[in-house]
Parts: structure tokens; C-alpha cells; sequence
């Protein structure tokens, strides 16, 4: 018998024959949507990174999306709610750039790329302008982009010189500030109201005679006496408090003791490179509980920066260190930078006594014995 011949199977097709491709296609469009859902907080993160080191990106529209997207809420919020406003000084030339750096140095911000956003939003990068500033972390981004678009010209200048003493500042205050008399001014200069480390030990009402630090200063016209002082303070805080502070607990003294050393020094060196070596003087001198003999302090005594006399050197007064020993009861003018620095860190000397070169340098001849001493005198001619 003959075997069956095969049998053929049909294939039926149907309408869901074109169903594996699409649900394959369907899947390849859904997953390149997830990788960008998954992507894009990368990428701005990427751009935004790229954005703080190449601010001019930020011109661009879509990129500053991508920086927004990247910073999140930090765009909108202020840093720290509660921050207390501190002084801050845009100088002359100054770019957004270098404002939004040191606004997250001064942790006003968390990032400069904060700032950047702010002000390339609202067009004004090339608009900032130079002066002296209260900002806080309590401020929204907006808000201090804004407050650097202040008129250089609406502001008024003041100019505190090294050297100083408090009763000249009062008087450069009345001259610049016709609302606030220098009497006004030396009644808010004293301590109390303030709350600073380095004046932890200096009793309240007690003049802030060298505390308040000299630099150059803009100021709208409402400002008030307080206003000035305590951005001077602030100054001071910023520029050496840090150096004051760790220089008094390594030498174990109140921190004011460096600031007084550093007020004679800064009336004695005209030469700033010699302020290390001066202080070193001084405070040999206080180590072995040597008179003084400061003539910038006895000038303070009879108020005025002249050249002493005889009579003057037997005046009454306890900042009169030729008859009383040890430091001075406060500063007698401000400091500059140089000056604390070397009462800070003193160079490393055997040195009592120096003497003016008198060869038109300012420098001094500085001896560790008084022989030494008096033959410097001879040979400079001093008297």
C-alpha cells in the first residue's frame, strides 16, 4: 500500500501580523525616553558645571534652562533664612565673576553659579558697580543681583587713612556726611553695641580707637553713625580678625594687646617692610617688662602728630610710655594690613631700641644693646 502523501499545514495570516514590530518599536521609543528622562539631570549638571567656568555660556537661553534645571530650588531661596547682613565691598572693576567668587567665599551663596544665573536672567553682568555693600545670606539670588546695580554716583566716599586716630575719623565723617556730626560719630565708636571676638575684652564704653580699619568706603546718604562703624568693624573683622584672633592666643594675650602693638608700629614704620622687626622691639620689650619709650604715644597724649619735645616726654597721661611701663590702655590710630601682620608674627630678634636713619628711606638702625643704641644715634645724627 501506498503511503499517504504529506499534509500540508496552512499559515494563516491575519490583521496581528504587523503586531511584533510595533510592540519592538514601541519599546525602542520608550526606552530613549527614559534614558533622556534619566539623562537630563546629568546634563544639566554637566552644563552647569561648564556655565561657572565659562560664564559667557550664559547668554544663551537654553543654557541657562539647563543651569536652572541643574540648580534647582537654589535658583529662587536664600542661602541661610536667618543670616545676619554683613559688609561687603565691590571694587573698582570688579566683575560679576569676581563678585559671585567672593560671595561664595563669604558663604553669601553656596555657588558662583547662583549669582551668574541671577544676573545674566536679568541682563545686568556688565552693569555691577563699585561699592560698599550690607548683603546676607538671608537674600534671595534676585535680590543681590539687583543691589550691585547701585549707582557709583549715588554713593559717598570715605577714605580712612593708616595712621589715624579715632578723632580724626570722626572729623573725615562730619566732613564727608553733613547729617552726622563727629560728635555723634565718637559716641557710637565705642564698645558695647558690637558684638565682635576681638573686643571680647574691651570693656563697654571704652573708644574703638583702632579698631575701626581704614580703607576707602562708599556709603549711601542715609547712612547712619552706627551704619559706618559697624561696617568699619566689619572691615576689620574680614581683613585681620582672623590673624589678630590666632596671633593673641598664640602669644597668650587679649587680642586688643596685638592691636595696640600694631597701632605704634604703623606710626613708626614708614617703611612696611620694617614692621616685623619694629614689633619685634616692642614686645621684647614687654617680655622683659622694659619701658616702651613709643613717641607715637606720647604724640597721642598731647594730641597731636608732631615732633616731640622735652616738656612733652613728662606729660601725665598713661599712653605717656616713657614714664609708665607696659602697653598703652587702647590703640593709638588704626593699622593697616602690614603693621598687624608684624605685630602678629615679629620677626625673631634681640633688638631693645632702633633709631631713624635720617637718609630719607624711613629706615631705622636697630641695636640690642644701649651702646649700640647711642652709637647709631651719633652716626644718624639723632639727638
Amino acid at each position: 500500500m501506498k503511503a499517504p502523501p504529506p499534509r500540508r499545514v496552512a499559515i494563516r495570516r491575519g490583521s496581528g501580523s504587523a503586531a511584533g514590530p510595533l510592540v519592538f518599536a514601541l519599546g525602542i521609543v520608550g526606552l530613549a525616553l527614559v534614558a533622556v528622562v534619566l539623562a537630563r539631570p546629568l546634563l544639566a549638571s554637566a552644563v552647569t558645571d561648564l556655565a561657572e567656568d565659562r560664564p559667557g555660556l550664559l547668554k544663551n537661553a537654553p543654557v541657562r534652562d539647563f543651569v536652572r534645571s541643574g540648580l534647582g530650588a537654589a535658583v529662587d531661596v536664600a542661602a541661610d533664612p536667618g543670616a545676619a547682613s554683613r559688609t561687603f565691598v565691590v571694587e573698582p572693576g570688579d566683575t560679576a565673576v569676581v563678585v559671585a567668587r567672593r560671595l561664595a567665599d563669604s558663604h553669601v551663596i553656596s555657588r558662583p553659579i547662583i549669582f551668574l544665573l541671577a544676573v545674566y536672567d536679568a541682563g545686568t553682568e556688565e552693569s555691577i558697580q563699585a561699592g560698599t555693600y550690607r548683603v546676607s545670606a538671608a537674600m534671595k539670588p534676585l535680590e543681590l543681583a539687583d543691589l550691585f546695580q547701585r549707582a557709583f554716583g549715588e554713593q559717598l566716599v570715605l577714605r580712612i587713612i593708616e595712621g589715624w586716630r579715632l578723632s580724626e575719623i570722626a572729623a573725615e565723617v562730619e566732613k564727608r556726611f553733613p547729617s552726622i556730626k563727629a560728635a555723634d560719630f565718637l559716641k557710637a565708636a565705642v564698645t558695647g553695641p558690637y558684638d565682635y571676638g576681638f573686643l571680647k575684652d574691651v570693656k563697654a564704653g571704652t573708644p574703638l580707637e583702632g579698631f575701626l580699619f581704614p580703607d576707602t568706603y562708599f556709603f549711601s546718604h542715609g547712612v547712619t553713625a552706627d551704619g559706618i562703624v559697624r561696617t568699619l568693624l566689619d572691615s576689620f573683622q574680614q581683613r585681620v580678625g582672623a590673624t589678630v584672633m590666632a596671633a593673641a592666643q598664640r602669644r597668650n594675650v587679649k587680642p586688643i594687646d596685638i592691636v595696640v602693638i600694631a597701632s605704634i608700629v604703623e606710626r613708626e614704620a614708614r617703611d612696611r617692610k620694617e614692621s616685623p622687626k619694629i614689633a619685634s622691639v616692642y614686645w621684647n620689650r614687654v617680655k622683659i617688662g622694659m619701658a616702651l619709650q613709643a613717641d607715637p604715644t606720647v604724640q597721642y597724649a598731647v594730641g597731636s602728630w608732631r615732633e616731640l619735645t622735652l616738656e612733652d616726654l613728662k606729660v601725665q597721661s598713661p599712653y605717656n610710655t616713657y614714664q609708665n611701663p607696659g602697653l598703652p590702655p587702647t590703640p593709638i590710630a588704626v593699622a593697616g594690613e602690614a603693621a598687624i601682620a608684624g605685630a602678629a608674627d615679629p620677626a625673631q630678634t634681640d633688638y631693645l631700641f632702633f633709631v631713624a636713619k635720617n637718609d630719607g628711606t624711613g629706615d631705622h638702625a636697630f641695636a640690642k644693646t644701649l651702646e649700640e643704641q647711642e652709637a647709631n644715634r651719633v652716626k644718624y645724627g639723632n639727638k
